[in-house]
């Protein structure tokens, strides 16, 4: 049977509830206006087990690359995360704004830009740290909220979404929960167990597509984990991907 991981100890000063993250980085000093064609969307959801310094530079690290291409090509920018029960917003990425380095140089820009990837990877960092962590939780409150999310965005004044760019960090190894179709408690690692865990979630409804939207799942097989929880993670964002969109890995 597969043992579920432990959790890492929580952060005495970690947020309670749906509080928002404080002392962002001036994120106004890297946001311009968006064209009049509109803008990508890149919404960050974190799935936070483990809100160590080390597992928050993990998750900033992976995150980056993303942050200096939205900085490039010019991009709104959304996160939200929880520790396993209510959702925590980002005072600096709100989605309203998009975030973009444009400079008359291009050496300048690039040494700018990765400077301000740099500068918001900190509040990711923060985020994770600061978030309070769950003995029972999973990645499904999050997945379930992706529809809710864009449509927040979409619907703000002035805002208006090209393509999006979904960026899933979780171990996908759910606990506690019964109810949670996601919870892996006791599950077997196999291939048929994922099929039949990700099937519940969508026959419920726990989880709905996004259609062509990009789904990219980071964070899976990055923690302490064994071979069969490894394997059992593998399977089912195999079986998520396979479902929750037409542009998933």
């Amino acid at each position: 049977m597969l043992a579920t991981p432990m959790l890492a100890a929580c952060n005495a000063g970690g947020l309670v509830g749906a509080s928002k993250a404080d002392g962002p980085p001036d994120c106004s000093k890297y946001q311009e206006s968006t064209p009049k064609a509109g803008a990508p969307l890149l919404l960050v959801l974190l799935d936070v087990t483990d809100n160590s310094a080390a597992a928050a530079q993990r998750v900033a690290t992976r995150v980056q690359p993303y942050l200096d291409t939205a900085l490039k090509d010019g991009s709104y920018i959304r996160l939200v995360a929880s520790g396993g029960t209510a959702m925590t917003y980002s005072d600096c990425f709100h989605g309203d704004r998009m975030f973009q380095i444009k400079r008359n140089n291009n050496r300048r820009e690039e040494k700018d830009r990765v400077a301000a990837a740099k500068a918001l990877g900190t509040e990711i960092d923060h985020v994770v740290q600061t978030e309070r962590v769950s003995a029972k939780g999973s990645a499904t409150g999050l997945l379930a909220g992706i529809n809710d999310e864009l449509n927040t965005v979409r619907s703000t004044p002035g805002v208006l979404v090209t393509d999006v760019t979904v960026l899933v960090w979780s171990d996908l190894l759910g606990t506690g929960q019964d109810t949670d179709c996601l919870n892996v408690d006791g599950k077997k690692a196999s291939a048929s167990i994922a099929e039949a865990l990700v099937k519940r979630c969508f026959e419920t409804q726990q989880i709905t597509a996004v259609g062509n939207d990009k789904v990219r799942f980071l964070g899976v097989n990055e923690g302490a984990t064994d071979r069969p929880q490894q394997d059992l993670a593998r399977y089912l964002k195999g079986e998520l991907c396979r479902r929750i969109s037409s542009d998933c890995s």
